[in-house]
């Protein structure tokens, strides 16, 4: 993180800027709720998602529950955070959980899923411990979920600490039989504000009619294309991805 920084909580404001959407009668085809910061109270949220539905039965709801990664929550979120992610997850018709995010979700020991997947030598193996995770988080949800970055070593190699990641993994899985999974080649490190550009374009894809396994390979093929420009563009890491000059890629 930076060594600096100031935030305002904006939790107590989010109310007022719903009504103020309504009142002026602004409408939308879709709602992608991303990192919601220090709201725990969710009513008025709740209240907006159910009145916009009614008004439009086709609206979709996408969820993206920024709230934590590599097996930790952010700071400043709660057992209230996960709590009401988890009443916002079903209302959504879709959720775009990362592996910790999901674990939360699910109640399920981050560790002790990380261990296993990472003993997996094969997606037969992997696919196995993500159909238990999906089997859960299909209860907090009747919509589609897609587990988000989980990492990968070639097909087949053998799990030790030498071991490469060279693989990221989506899960999507859109009702509680169907599991696929939609592979892209890790072309560097981890930056900040990829996952929010992932649920950004798919939910943008999937509010135009494209199906969701060609939006998610569309969307992570592009998060791994601006993870290599930034990285040959000498953007540092906290800096997150320099995706701007490259937006023809998904045209």
């Amino acid at each position: 993180a930076f060594p600096h920084g100031y935030s305002v909580g904006l939790g107590q404001e989010m109310a007022g800027c719903l009504s103020a959407l309504e009142e002026n009668h602004i409408h939308f085809d879709g709602i992608l709720i991303g990192y919601l910061g220090d709201c725990t109270d969710l009513t008025a949220l709740e209240r907006y998602i159910e009145k916009e539905k009614e008004r439009n039965p086709s609206l979709k709801v996408i969820l993206d529950p920024v709230m934590a990664d590599h097996g930790k929550l952010y700071r400043g979120i709660t057992e209230q955070h996960i709590t009401a992610m988890r009443t916002l997850c079903r209302k959504a018709d879709l959720i775009c959980p990362n592996l910790t995010e999901a674990a939360f979700l699910a109640d399920f020991d981050y560790a002790g899923l990380k261990e296993t997947l990472d003993t997996c030598t094969t997606d037969a193996a992997r696919g196995m411990v993500m159909h238990a995770l999906l089997s859960e988080l299909h209860h907090e949800t009747q919509g589609a979920i897609i587990i988000t970055g989980v990492e990968a070593a070639k097909e087949g190699a053998l799990p030790d600490a030498a071991t490469k990641v060279d693989t990221l993994i989506n899960v999507l899985s859109e009702d509680t039989m169907d599991l696929r999974f939609i592979k892209n080649p890790r072309t560097g490190e981890g930056r900040p504000g990829t996952g929010d550009a992932f649920s950004a374009i798919v939910g943008s894809l999937y509010l135009r009619g494209e199906k969701l396994e060609e939006a998610v390979q569309r969307a992570g093929d592009f998060i791994s294309l601006s993870i290599r420009h930034s990285d040959e563009a000498g953007v540092p890491i906290l800096y997150g991805v320099q995706f701007e000059d490259i937006l023809s890629a998904l045209a």
